[in-house]
């Protein structure tokens, strides 16, 4: 009876940590420096998913195309891997219908899913 109740335990401690992360969303923190006031938008900010450890530094591209790279672990489920293939098919439209295909070699690399 003791056995049975940890392993059922154990998986719902298993099924609720799946199922937290995959209703996470990235957060994009941007530091402003001084009195800066521009104009905010309620548009939501664009931006590449990518998994695993970041090598590169976007800086240039996010201050050219205003587009972020959000970096996400290595271990991805099956439903974050469809969100971020979607996400990164809709924002690698937006950046080709207003530059064309230009920003494909500024960002240097592919996005995850295209």
């Amino acid at each position: 009876m003791n056995f049975f109740k940890t392993a059922s335990l154990l998986v719902i401690i298993a099924s609720s940590i799946s199922v937290s992360a995959q209703q996470n969303e990235p957060v994009i923190l941007e530091v402003k420096k001084g009195n800066d006031k521009k104009n905010v938008s309620n548009e939501k900010a664009k931006y590449f998913v990518q998994f695993g450890i970041m090598s590169r530094n976007h800086d240039s591209f996010k201050q050219k195309y205003g587009v972020h790279i959000v970096y996400e672990n290595c271990v991805i489920t099956s439903f974050m891997s469809e969100k971020a293939k979607k996400n990164n098919q809709e924002v690698a439209q937006y950046l080709t219908k207003k530059y064309g295909e230009s920003w494909k070699k500024d960002l240097e690399i592919i996005p995850y899913g295209l």
